[in-house]
């Protein structure tokens, strides 16, 4: 007679616990390797309490790194836009953004990035009288070719309407000039002025132009190597001689053709003089560019008598397709003095501004990788019986400047506040040595350096925020 037999559950009990130490125990020695039953691996779950341990560790610690990073890079936007919304006080000059702007000169930063690998970032440099001669650009240009490399004083009109202080001027033949910004008998038929907004054309079938590096200047601006010479539809046939230190160096020839174009020759070392020799039907020329291998390029653009409302009124299509010939990395805009002495009414100082707007935004079509800067007018005075006074709308007119700039997201930089405000140009006149002409409008060559150092530490005070 056979009587059931029942396990105790004791042992049921001590039986599964032996075999969860036995298969612990293997799992923490195979952790690393899979057990070898004969030709076969035995593949045994893999478990490391310790290790296990150790990564948990690892994970919090790295998420308290990652923590501190994120607070750091929150607590260094904070300070950033701090700087954006403070207002310049007078006799320190800043450049700034509208509140809620967080980009600033990000476009700029990423094209300086890559002057540093060698490669060609140009700043183009537009404004009034008060830039003539490459004042406050040479200085940009300087510190920025010092920083990021470059050599070269930029683009250059064949023929200078004021001498400019890197670059020696001399021509032969007849030359006419015509400019998008003068009166109504200096325009170009053609409505078309290359990215300088200047254009010139030789009659008579024959012209030559001299450029060498004067003796003063910056040593950068003044090593001649790459030479582009950008000129507008040829009308008719056109030989081009070149000649480096008076050696004829290269000849190149034009027929008529309904494009624009650009001649380019590069010389291995510093060219001392560059003449060259027109003859034939002379084309629109729009500059040359004398520049080195890569870096920063400045073009110092001067347009005396500028209200800087000229650009719309160039023929569209051309002039963006110039300014899209080279990477730019900044466009600076530096009007309104010429407009200050004519407002009767703060209306139509705000339709400037609105029109100012459109100026900035066909820059921004144009260039969509390239940051804008506008600089706002000096102080201005004019004789009232026997004092010097301001301007009635002077400051209305650097508001309406900075308002554009915000509004359409570029930078500002307020020269009238940095001289002390409204009546600062009489003590600039009266300052010792003189910074601002007896004219009471223009800065003196003392003056205008003064002015491009203070531009060149803000710029330098902007960008070091990226850095």
């Amino acid at each position: 007679m056979n009587a059931d037999k029942h396990t105790p559950p004791i042992l049921t009990a001590l039986f599964i616990a032996v075999m969860l130490v036995v298969f612990g125990g293997l799992a923490l020695w195979n952790y690393e390797h899979d057990m070898q039953i004969a030709e076969g691996n035995l593949r045994i779950p893999k478990w490391n309490p310790w290790k296990e341990a150790i990564v948990l560790k690892e994970k919090k610690e790295q998420a308290r790194v990652d923590s501190l990073k994120l607070i750091a890079i929150q607590d260094s936007l904070s300070k950033a836009n701090a700087v954006r919304v403070s207002v310049a006080t007078p006799g320190k000059g800043i450049i700034e953004f509208a509140p809620n702007d967080s980009i600033g000169f990000g476009k700029l930063m990423r094209a300086l990035s890559k002057a540093k690998s060698g490669r060609s970032v140009r700043i183009i440099h537009f404004g009034d009288s008060q830039i003539e001669g490459d004042r406050i650009t040479g200085d940009l240009r300087n510190a920025l070719q010092g920083r990021y490399g470059g050599e070269g004083p930029g683009m250059q009109p064949l023929v200078p309407f004021v001498s400019n202080a890197n670059v020696s001027h001399s021509t032969s033949g007849e030359w006419i000039r015509m400019v998008s910004f003068g009166r109504q008998n200096d325009k170009s038929p053609t409505n078309q002025y290359g990215p300088r907004g200047v254009s010139h054309r030789f009659i008579g079938g024959y012209a030559s132009v001299r450029l060498s590096p004067r003796s003063s200047g910056y040593a950068r601006a003044k090593r001649f190597k790459n030479f582009t010479l950008l000129y507008g539809p040829p009308r008719g046939s056109l030989e081009i001689k070149w000649f480096a230190n008076d050696t004829l160096w290269q000849t190149t020839y034009l027929d008529s053709i309904p494009y624009t174009g650009a001649i380019q020759i590069s010389a291995t070392e510093p060219v001392k003089s560059l003449r060259i020799e027109f003859r034939g039907v002379s084309p629109d020329f729009y500059g040359i560019s004398i520049e080195g291998n890569g870096g920063i390029s400045a073009d110092n653009i001067a347009m005396r008598g500028a209200d800087g409302l000229s650009f719309t009124r160039m023929d569209r299509t051309h002039f963006i397709q110039s300014l899209k010939r080279q990477s730019v990395g900044l466009v600076i805009l530096q009007f309104g003095g010429n407009s200050v002495p004519w407002f009767k009414s703060r209306e139509a100082v705000e339709r400037h501004g609105e029109a100012f707007r459109r100026q900035i935004r066909l820059f921004q079509e144009a260039l969509p990788e390239a940051d804008i800067l506008i600089i706002g007018p000096s102080d201005m005075a004019y004789k009232n019986g026997m004092s010097w006074v301001s301007y009635p709308y002077v400051d209305d007119v650097r508001d309406v400047l900075k308002e554009a700039a915000f509004k359409e997201g570029a930078g500002f930089f307020d020269i009238m506040n940095y001289m002390g405000g409204t009546g600062s140009m009489v003590e600039w006149v009266n300052a010792r040595p003189q910074l601002a002409g007896p004219d009471h409008i223009h800065f003196t060559p003392r003056g205008a350096r003064k002015v491009a150092e203070a531009l060149v530490e803000a710029l330098q005070e902007e960008l070091e925020r990226y850095e």
